[in-house]
């Protein structure tokens, strides 16, 4: 069974670095080679500029580049509105949605919970509770700071 990796942020692939005291960030190429390693797939989808997945994608070597499925700016800026009430709208929520689909992950749109009151509730996809939502065992989601990367099975996974 393949593995999948998903970061939504391309922060865990990030290390700053001083340089006669010049402070810039730079692709830490360990960490995306930890993730070619551990997974089949590795899917970054953010809202940080094109022009960094472009130097991600031209700095990885060639035998894992074809590993990593990259989803910059300009993929989420697809899905917006101009309507006027578009403000509870976010446009990774369908960006997203997008991702998992075109990969065959498999996730739910709309889940069902009991609140406090032990009434059911429905809650529509947001990316930003990804782990909500993926049902696929296949898939782990990959978060963390600056050379750091942590590990997470989506909750929705072990129901």
């Amino acid at each position: 069974m393949e593995k999948i990796a998903i970061l939504t942020s391309t922060q865990p692939l990030r290390k700053t670095a001083a340089r006669m005291g010049v402070t810039k960030q730079r692709l830490n190429m360990d960490a995306c080679l930890e993730l070619a390693e551990r997974f089949d797939v590795v899917i970054i989808g953010s809202l940080s500029a094109d022009e960094v997945f472009k130097y991600v994608e031209a700095h990885l070597h060639p035998e894992v580049r074809s590993k990593f499925r990259l989803y910059p700016r300009s993929f989420f800026h697809a899905f917006h509105t101009d309507e006027v009430l578009s403000t509870t709208d976010d446009p990774r929520d369908a960006g997203w949605q997008q991702i998992l689909s075109e990969n065959g992950i498999k996730f739910e749109v709309l889940r069902s919970r009991i609140g406090a009151d032990q009434r059911h509730r429905q809650e529509k996809f947001s990316w930003a509770h990804l782990s909500d939502f993926i049902t696929d065992p296949r898939v782990e989601l990959v978060s963390g700071g600056e050379g750091q990367l942590l590990f997470d099975r989506p909750v929705a996974s072990t129901r």
